[in-house]
């Protein structure tokens, strides 16, 4: 638990510090590191964790951005609920490349949302956000995630004391 406290705090703090040395282009893609990490807290420990953990990394990436106070803790929650729906015994959607599918999908959902309640008062059509916004964060987050899908894990120690 405390792990995922530290990862969710630090990730966040990338996010609002160091996120733009690696956004891409005039729009400012940039990956959503604590929402890989709301998932993976999902596809662990199930959805009223990853939910409770989204609202509260919601919540603070709301208050520190100063934008739109509830959205990101909005979507940070939905995801993380959506994501418990993929927890299973064992490490079957944290395998191989399950987790970026995972991660692309419930990361479009939630920029869909995202992008449709902050630009509604923009005029711009729902194509044009989905061609700009949506689906190069979506896919930039999703390739973001195949760090831990490339890093071997730790494995269980078979000592016998």
């Amino acid at each position: 638990m405390v792990k995922y406290i530290i990862a969710i705090i630090a990730a966040i703090l990338f996010q609002k510090s160091f996120v733009w040395l690696i956004s891409i282009s005039q729009y400012n893609i940039t990956p959503d590191i604590p929402l890989i990490i709301i998932i993976f807290i999902g596809l662990n420990r199930g959805r009223l964790e990853a939910t409770i953990f989204g609202f509260f990394a919601g919540l603070l990436m709301d208050i520190l951005s100063g934008t739109f106070l509830g959205l990101s803790t909005l979507i940070y929650s939905l995801v993380g609920f959506i994501s418990g729906y993929f927890k299973s015994d064992g490490d079957k959607y944290l395998k191989k490349y399950y987790f970026a599918l995972i991660v692309f999908i419930l990361v479009l959902i939630g920029n869909i949302i995202y992008f449709f309640i902050y630009f509604q008062s923009y005029s711009l059509f729902f194509t044009e956000v989905l061609l700009k916004y949506v689906f190069p964060n979506s896919t930039y987050t999703a390739i973001i995630s195949l760090i831990y899908v490339v890093f071997p894990k730790k494995k269980e120690s078979s000592v016998v004391y």
